[in-house]
C-alpha cells in the first residue's frame, strides 16, 4: 500500500515535535528517506521539504504569507504588516517579500493556495476588463 506524502510529512513533524539534538533530527530524516527509497516512492522526496513546511506550519500555528511589493518596505511598516495578518489568521505570520517595480502600487498577498490582489496593476486589468465587456 502506498503512502501518501502528507502521511510521510506528519509522521515526521510527530517525530521531530519535542526533538532538540540535530544529530537525532538528521538520522529520522535519513530513516525517512531511507524507508521512502526502500518503499519504491523516492520520487517523493522531492516534494517533502515543501509538504513538511505546510504540515509543521499548520501544526504549530503558524502561516507563511508572501507579499509583493512595488518598493522595499521600512523595517516598521513591515512589523505592522505582520502584526495585522497574525491578528487576522490568529497565527504567528512568517513574512517574506517580493519586490516588483511593476506593481505601481498596493500589495499582492500570497498563502496556502490564496491570493489577494490589491494591486494597482490588477486594479487597472480589472477595470479594463469592464470597460470592455
Amino acid at each position: 500500500m502506498k503512502i501518501s506524502i502528507n502521511k510521510y510529512a506528519e509522521v515526521l513533524s510527530d517525530a521531530l515535535k519535542e526533538e532538540k539534538d540535530k544529530e537525532a533530527v538528521a538520522k529520522k530524516i535519513q530513516n525517512l528517506l531511507r524507508l521512502l527509497v526502500k518503499r519504491k516512492q523516492g520520487k517523493l522526496i522531492k516534494q517533502l521539504p515543501e509538504v513538511f513546511k505546510e504540515v509543521w506550519f499548520r501544526k504549530h500555528g503558524r502561516l507563511e504569507v508572501r507579499a509583493t511589493l512595488p518598493e522595499e518596505p521600512s523595517e516598521g511598516e513591515l512589523n505592522s504588516l505582520k502584526e495585522l495578518l497574525s491578528e487576522a489568521f490568529k497565527k504567528d505570520v512568517v513574512l517574506s517579500t517580493e519586490i516588483n517595480p511593476d506593481v505601481l502600487g498596493g500589495m499582492k498577498l500570497e498563502f496556502g493556495q490564496y491570493i489577494i490582489d490589491g494591486t494597482v496593476t490588477a486594479n487597472l486589468e480589472k477595470l479594463k476588463y469592464h470597460i470592455i465587456s
